[in-house]
This record gives structure tokens, sequence and C-alpha cells, in this order.
């Protein structure tokens, strides 16, 4: 089955926010500024770590975990899309369809998805490797 993308500019509008309210959650909760450079994805594993870290015992729910994947996630397909071009829009795959990003030669990733799976996985699914493989493999 054939990967497609469509652009969506509400899906570039509700990421750009979410990306925008992870530099504000960066700063007032972690006392990390997030300056859009490749190097911060660095800052974003880290903080992504200490939640991870602290999961067992704040035990969020669902919702909260996806909106930390969506804020952060966002951020890390901004910072791509940023430097190495690219647009926001859904992306079929195996008849599923999900918000991602399409950057590069029409390569498609979906960073919400990793940011969720380094918050309940843990370092396994690090996102400062997953960006340095997305934006020089």
């Amino acid at each position: 089955m054939q990967n497609s993308f469509k652009p969506d500019a509400r899906v570039a509008e509700i990421a750009l926010a979410y990306a925008e309210d992870a530099v504000d959650i960066a700063a007032r909760n972690f006392g990390i500024c997030l300056d859009w450079s490749e190097s911060s994805i660095r800052l974003v594993e880290r903080m992504l770590e200490e939640l991870h870290n602290q999961m067992p015992e704040a035990q969020p729910d669902e919702a909260t975990i996806l909106t930390f994947a969506k804020m952060f996630g966002s951020y890390i397909g901004e910072v791509l899309r940023r430097h190495h071009g690219g647009e926001w829009g859904i992306i079929t795959f195996a008849g599923q369809q999900a918000p991602g990003l399409q950057y590069g030669r029409g390569s498609c990733c979906w960073p919400w998805e990793k940011a969720y799976k380094r918050l309940v996985n843990g370092p396994e699914d690090n996102v400062w490797h997953y960006y340095l493989w997305l934006a020089y493999a």
C-alpha cells in the first residue's frame, strides 16, 4: 500500500501553536530556552526524559500525555521544517490517516508519535537521535 500526503493549512496552524506552547512550557516549567535551533532538540530530549521519569509517580492520564507529545513533537517538526523544508499535513499510511510532516524529497515523519513513544517508552525512543536521522540520514 502506498503512502500519500495531503498538505493541510489547519494542521500547520495547530502544529505551530503546539510548538509555541512547548517553548512556553520549557521556559516556565524547566527554565530552558528553546530557540528553534537544531541543537535545541537535545534540550527537548532532556525534558522528555525528565517527564518520562516522573510518570510512574505522577500517573498522568492519556490526554495529558498526548498533549505533551503534540507540543514537543510539533516543536521537533517545526525545527525540521524550518531548517530542512517541508510542510505539515495529513499522511495516509496503511489505510490510516495521521497528522505529520513531509520534508526533504517527499519523506514523511510523525513527530507527535515519536514524542509520545519517548514519553511512554523512555530512552529507546530518543528524539535527538530521531531528529538527526530525519535531518541527515
